[in-house]
């Protein structure tokens, strides 16, 4: 490649740009076209510097120069940049489907088959449909200042509300006369059950709380997934012997009745939708 030409995907992580945006202008100013083999260039285009390269990897595509960042359009972009979610997450301190889910929460997002389609409101608060060119899957990219907007900030401070005000988190959970609400409207005075029953009402999941194992025992576990058999255990670090024992005999019965068991510990709480999100993806377990 021409050491002063890049491809556009080299281009949009140069300028900061969301990689979809830049081709959906690029496309709506003329300078490039949608064919059934990808992109080509217009007229227009090539004489804004565009051409062609061909590699063994990646086949034949197009690369721009790099003072192209320094043309009016990009000027215009820059004052009109889009957040993906994740970008948005990284901004916010969570990760880009947590934010996808809370979108969902607000109904600004609904999820499909092809991926993540607009409502109406989301529409209404600018948020714009792309498709991933290698997945054919739809995301959403919505304008800079769409965090500041009431709806996203109410439910980014439920996320995050109820966050420990100690480094300690088993502290935090134990504390006494503490409750911790969740989306769907359960207190909790334990911190560690309400962020998982959070992240299971935000996947989409129906789960039961302190639901009976179905033995003559009178065995609780602390969290079930109907539709997919899991329980989750939560391993507090200060459990006494006797609740030990209980989840050790409750774990034993799991599996003697096909339940899976998915176990959650404090240090798996700072990482909990990577954690849940492995875990319950390796069971089988379908949620968004």
């Amino acid at each position: 490649m021409s050491s002063d030409k890049i491809s556009t995907s080299a281009l949009a992580k140069l300028g900061e740009i969301p990689v979809q945006q830049l081709f959906s202008v690029l496309k709506d100013y003329g300078w490039i076209r949608k064919t059934d083999d990808g992109w080509a260039l217009t007229g227009k285009g090539e004489f804004e510097g565009g051409s062609y390269i061909t590699s063994k990897r990646y086949g034949r595509y197009i690369v721009w120069p790099n003072s192209l960042l320094e043309h009016p359009l990009f000027q215009a972009l820059e004052s009109n940049k889009l957040l993906s979610a994740s970008a948005l997450g990284r901004i916010e301190g969570f990760s880009g489907r947590e934010i996808n889910r809370m979108l969902v929460e607000i109904a600004w997002l609904r999820p499909s088959s092809r991926g993540w389609e607009l409502t109406e409101r989301g529409i209404a608060e600018g948020g714009q449909l792309f498709e991933n060119q290698q997945s054919s899957l739809s995301y959403v990219l919505w304008p800079e200042d769409v965090r500041h907007r009431p709806a996203l900030k109410r439910i980014l401070q439920q996320c995050r509300n109820s966050e420990p005000e100690v480094d300690d988190l088993f502290a935090a959970s134990q504390s006494p006369g503490r409750e911790w609400r969740s989306l769907d409207g359960v207190v909790y005075k334990n911190h560690a059950h309400w962020a998982i029953a959070q992240w299971l009402y935000l996947a989409g999941l129906r789960y039961a709380i302190y639901r009976s194992l179905p033995v003559a025992e009178n065995l609780v576990g602390d969290f079930y997934l109907p539709q997919s058999g899991v329980y989750i255990e939560y391993w507090g670090g200060d459990d006494h012997s006797d609740a030990i024992s209980a989840r050790m005999r409750r774990a034993e019965l799991c599996k003697k009745l096909g339940f899976a068991v998915l176990d959650v510990h404090p240090d798996d709480l700072p990482n909990l939708d990577d954690y849940l999100s492995r875990h319950l993806q390796a069971l089988g377990v379908d949620f968004y």
